[in-house]
């Protein structure tokens, strides 16, 4: 084993894919629909290059362990952290203390993250921990925990988990999971969705992003377009900016209070109709003209 202790001591390996650390990292992204970054080839024999105040090694490179001002290069990515350690024969890699990796794509940070490599040095498998995020100028997802599997192209979210997509939706809750296939996603416990136009919740969400809808199972309770609104089930079509809500109905608004078997919130332009059986009363008549 060789121990080196020069600050910024460079190591330059001929990885292949060993360490596509970043491209794992922001693959995080793939909850808010971003393609997997760790799915992108890089070509055979790009340099990994290791700076650190202390850096051990053996002869081969099999295995390497870097401590203190960690950077770690690779292609377009860097990433920094307090400790790095590469264990090739185990086709594993670690980063643990104050991680960030920035590529052109965004940015990911945490506490630690694991990374698991396939036979061609693929990432196979990764493991986010402690104040886990990924941010870009569209998308952006934090949890206490996230794991993904890039064979299967599953993502699951674990703790405060927070989901923000371009313009302004949020989706929060206290755990999520993501299909990139069939772009399916899942996020349970007290799980809500916000925008400008209002806020719902309910107990928990189906997102189907091909087709640029939502679906809030309830008790569903919203503040959508002026009025207070709760039914057993809600669906949101992005597209057409309106919000349909199924099962005993009620809308309260400034005006009267509504009930329903159906009600569709078109929030762009706050209109409401009602569907089923129907009854309203009514608070505030104005004045009528003679």
């Amino acid at each position: 084993m060789r121990r080196l202790q020069r600050r910024s001591t460079v190591l330059g390996l001929r990885a292949g894919g060993t360490a596509v650390i970043a491209g794992a990292m922001l693959s995080s992204a793939i909850f808010a629909g971003v393609p997997s970054a760790g799915a992108v080839p890089r070509p055979l024999g790009t340099l990994l290059k290791i700076a650190a105040d202390d850096l051990t090694t053996d002869p081969a490179g099999a295995t390497v362990v870097a401590r203190g001002h960690v950077q770690v290069t690779y292609g377009g990515a860097l990433a920094k952290s307090d400790l790095f350690r590469l264990n090739r024969p185990a086709r594993a890699a670690e980063l643990s203390g104050h991680v960030v990796v920035t590529d052109p794509r965004g940015r990911a940070s945490g506490d630690a993250v694991t990374l698991r490599l396939g036979p061609n040095d693929q990432i196979v498998s990764f493991v986010v921990t402690g104040h886990a995020g990924f941010e870009s100028p569209k998308y952006a997802l934090s949890a206490d925990q996230i794991t993904a599997d890039q064979r299967s192209g599953r993502l699951a979210a674990e703790g405060h988990l927070t989901a923000f997509s371009a313009p302004d939706l949020i989706i929060t809750g206290e755990r999520g999971a993501y299909d990139q296939r069939t772009q399916y996603g899942v996020v349970t416990g007290h799980a809500a969705a916000s925008s400008k136009e209002g806020r719902l919740q309910g107990d928990w969400i189906e997102l189907f992003r091909a087709a640029g809808r939502a679906v809030v199972h309830g008790p569903v309770e919203a503040d959508l377009s002026g009025a207070t609104i709760t039914g057993d089930q809600a669906t949101i079509d992005f597209r057409t900016s309106a919000a349909v809500f199924a099962g005993r109905v009620v809308v309260m608004r400034q005006q009267g209070t509504m009930w329903a078997d159906r009600a569709t919130i078109f929030y762009g332009d706050r209109r409401i109709i009602a569907e089923g059986a129907t009854r309203a009363t009514l608070t505030d008549l104005g004045e009528v003209a003679p």
